[in-house]
């Protein structure tokens, strides 16, 4: 049975409904059902798409699975089942409710819309609940729409056509800093690290905003370093923030054979579209049950670089998307940024000042490029099992 921590669904649904049935300050809810029904409809008409996307907060299936591995890791490493469940229901959870979720609760007293946090921009629009990827649609309209002609980058001469799956090890940049230590569990027959619940290694949560003075450009994205950049000469290709594509050992691996493999590998390379529906371009996906931008495939880079076979794997990759990347979950196929990186870059989306994303299976202007901004120190400890 799924078990729930931190704030559920049901929770804020429920306090926004008795907030709107009993009004700003207490008051009875009218005599008259019909009235009290229009007042609620009329709430959450104004306030739903923001309690929608801002407080709807619960575990994803991937961290659910995580969770239930972790608590069998542990006990297989001598932890009692109690200490072991209470260790990992502590170290994944959903995310903390938001300030902007806090003032929506809050909001028939207020009556204020959310403000947004720190200095990542506002959203310009609040995606609508209804509003629901159209995956297969988008990917016939994106491959039969000319894409323009881009060189793509030399192919890394440390690829290896003939590497199985199987033969392969995690890239060292992405595996556990020696000292730290790690427990490992197996997810869809997968071998992942984790420290303290989390992936080792993972991204900082750097945010680096576009000059306003860049109206349109388009996105780049490196499968080898995981850097998402502005793909474009006047803006130096700068660094906007850093995304992790693919599971396990192809995480952020450019090795055919990952690039290759549904259900782990990284996203193809090539030149992808968003959405031709602005109110499209970030919506609810059902699959993931959070917000997400979906990306089509227009054109294939570096077709020279897969065999036939895996070339016929490459064009039967599923959905791709990007969104943001809750703690212990990796990204098969998409771009799983930290939790500013998502807000901002989601906010460029909307705003439409980003057109598409370039994907390379290498960095193609290391003139400029810096090393990925790893977290490699955790303060998970083996002994706490026993504490």
């Amino acid at each position: 049975m799924k078990r729930y921590s931190g704030i559920g669904i049901f929770p804020v649904w429920a306090v926004c409904l008795g907030l709107c049935v009993t009004g700003a300050h207490g008051q009875a809810p009218p005599r008259d059902s019909a009235a009290a029904a229009a007042q609620i409809a009329d709430f959450f008409g104004k306030m739903g798409d923001q309690i929608y996307e801002d407080c709807i907060f619960d575990l994803s299936e991937e961290q659910v699975e995580v969770q239930t591995a972790l608590i069998e890791a542990y006990v297989e490493q001598g932890a009692s089942p109690l200490a072991a469940r209470k260790l990992a229901v502590r170290q994944i959870q959903p995310p903390k409710l938001s300030p902007d979720c806090k003032r929506i609760a809050a909001l028939p007293k207020e009556m204020r819309t959310p403000q947004p946090e720190g200095d990542i921009p506002a959203p310009t629009r609040k995606p609508q609940a209804e509003d629901v990827l159209p995956w297969a649609a988008e990917t016939k309209k994106a491959a039969r729409s000319p894409a323009r002609s881009r060189r793509p980058p030399p192919v890394p001469p440390s690829a290896s056509k003939g590497t199985t799956l199987a033969n392969m090890t995690v890239p060292k940049r992405w595996d556990c800093a020696p000292g730290v230590d790690f427990v490992t569990i197996k997810r869809n027959g997968y071998l992942r690290k984790l420290t303290g619940g989390e992936i080792c290694n993972p991204f900082k949560d750097i945010v680096r905003p576009v000059p306003d003075s860049m109206a349109k450009f388009r996105l780049g994205y490196s499968i080898t370093t995981g850097r998402l950049f502005v793909d474009d000469a006047n803006a130096g290709w700068q660094t906007i923030a850093w995304a992790i594509s693919g599971r396990e050992v192809c995480r952020n691996n450019p090795d055919p054979e990952c690039i290759a493999a549904k259900g782990i590998g990284p996203l193809p390379p090539g030149e992808y579209s968003f959405s031709s529906n602005p109110k499209h371009r970030v919506s609810y996906g059902p699959i993931t049950k959070r917000m997400v931008a979906g990306i089509y495939l227009g054109k294939l880079y570096n077709k020279d670089y897969f065999s036939k076979k895996q070339l016929a794997a490459v064009r039967r990759r599923g959905n791709i998307a990007i969104h943001v990347r809750l703690k212990g979950e990796m990204s098969e196929a998409c771009l799983g940024l930290e939790p500013k990186g998502w807000t901002y870059v989601s906010g460029l989306i909307k705003a439409g000042r980003t057109t598409g994303v370039n994907v390379y299976i290498d960095e193609p202007y290391p003139q400029v490029a810096e090393a990925p901004p790893v977290i490699v120190a955790s303060t998970f400890s083996l002994t706490s099992l026993f504490d």
